[in-house]
């Protein structure tokens, strides 16, 4: 649920990173079945050095990676939080605009956001955990009823293994941070949690790329087109699981900023009002522009993280096999 919960965000059910990485149309399933098996490996990883080192958040985990210039990856990963937290607010002006023909709803959502995390989250984030069967049940009953004969209409040759590479990377970047935080599984459960994350991943992909193959829509939440060509009440339900999941990534990547922030603000209220005021302006570019130009950029640097990680892993073994 966890491994699960942090990929499946606004992005993801949305459809709209599916379509920027991979097109609108015409894709080819095996990329789903590449990127679950990418999933596998990339989860496995994280929850291993999260058992073995047991760090107290990625900042320590970074240290323990690259030393001295430690500086770096975080400063990577607050960059991806600021990219992130852009994203969330956009893609609720993306909803507002095509819920209710007003396109201004991060403003308030943006605002609720901030008066939460600064009285602390607490065990809101835990929400995602209710939230997520919802928004799986939805995707998957909108995906199945917009499927038609075009679903199959694709070049068999056509996958996209390092598209696939830097989609899972982009997804693991975001993931990295909570999968290090479970430090108490076993070898066998790391293998079996990863597995089974992976493969619903990896189905929930593939059903949307179906989807996408059948349908023709091009706006910046393709799914939520999808149900309202359904039904209404679909409609309904598709736009309040989508929403529920954009605002806990939102709480998340908020707090993760406002907590970097107040170290140098010294005053909680002021960090968020900067972090949202920088967030707000960051999403006028809009859902489609940040998920399809700065996504991107996160997964061409979250290989190279990720890259970083694999050496780490691979040249302490010998001395925790020692042991």
């Amino acid at each position: 649920m966890l491994i699960v919960g942090t990929v499946i965000g606004a992005g993801f059910a949305s459809g709209a990173e599916i379509a920027s990485f991979f097109g609108i149309s015409a894709i080819n399933p095996l990329n789903a079945v590449i990127c679950a098996l990418l999933t596998f490996g990339g989860c496995a990883l994280f929850l291993f050095l999260g058992s073995r080192y047991k760090p107290k958040d990625i900042g320590v985990l970074n240290g323990l990676v690259v030393g001295k210039v430690r500086p770096l990856l975080d400063g990577f990963l607050l960059m991806n939080s600021l990219i992130v937290l852009a994203g969330m607010l956009a893609a609720f002006d993306s909803i507002g605009k095509t819920v209710a023909g007003f396109p201004f709803f991060s403003l308030a959502f943006g605002a609720l956001a901030a008066v939460i995390v600064t009285r602390g989250i607490g065990g809101l984030i835990k929400l995602n955990t209710v939230i997520l069967p919802g928004v799986i049940v939805t995707l998957v009953v909108v995906c199945a009823m917009s499927m038609d004969g075009g679903a199959v209409e694709f070049d068999i040759l056509s996958f996209k293994p390092l598209t696939s590479l830097v989609y899972v990377s982009m997804n693991l970047i975001l993931a990295a941070g909570a999968l290090i935080s479970v430090r108490d599984l076993k070898p066998k459960e790391i293998v079996c949690s990863s597995g089974i994350a992976a493969a619903v991943i990896g189905l929930l992909m593939g059903l949307i790329i179906l989807a996408l193959n059948s349908a023709d829509f091009t706006s910046a939440l393709p799914t939520l087109d999808m149900a309202k060509s359904i039904h209404p009440v679909l409609f309904f339900l598709t736009a309040i699981s989508m929403s529920a999941s954009i605002f806990t990534t939102l709480l998340t990547a908020m707090n993760c900023l406002t907590d970097y922030v107040g170290g140098i603000v010294r005053s909680r209220p002021l960090a968020v009002f900067c972090v949202l005021a920088v967030g707000l302006l960051l999403s006028v570019l809009g859902f489609e522009r940040v998920v399809g130009a700065l996504y991107p950029v996160i997964g061409g640097l979250g290989v190279a993280y990720v890259l970083l990680n694999i050496i780490f892993f691979i040249r302490t073994r010998r001395r925790f096999a020692a042991v």
